[in-house]
């Protein structure tokens, strides 16, 4: 099979072929085992083929977990407020 030969975007959807390129196989409920494995974001169709994104395959969520693990969000420094006890 010849892999997919168009341009992509990041929010293109995965052809069955390529599906069973990537994952080495053809029977979906193993092409479901080695994305969910991977931590690929997927949905299974009605057929049982799992369907997903260029997006999620190059950024599998598994990988954007250790991201935020490795570099967490600054916790906001709190704006100075007036001390309105003061006036009394």
């Amino acid at each position: 099979m010849t892999p997919h030969t168009s341009p992509t975007t990041g929010n293109d959807i995965i052809s069955d072929p390529d599906i069973e390129i990537l994952t080495g196989y053809k029977i979906p409920s193993k092409q479901c085992k080695t994305l969910r494995e991977a931590g690929i974001f997927f949905i299974t169709r009605r057929d049982g083929r799992p369907r997903t994104t260029w997006a999620h395959f190059n950024n599998p969520l598994s990988h954007r977990q250790r991201m935020q693990d490795t570099n967490p969000t600054p916790t906001p420094t709190p704006t100075p407020e007036p001390d309105f006890g003061a006036l009394d």
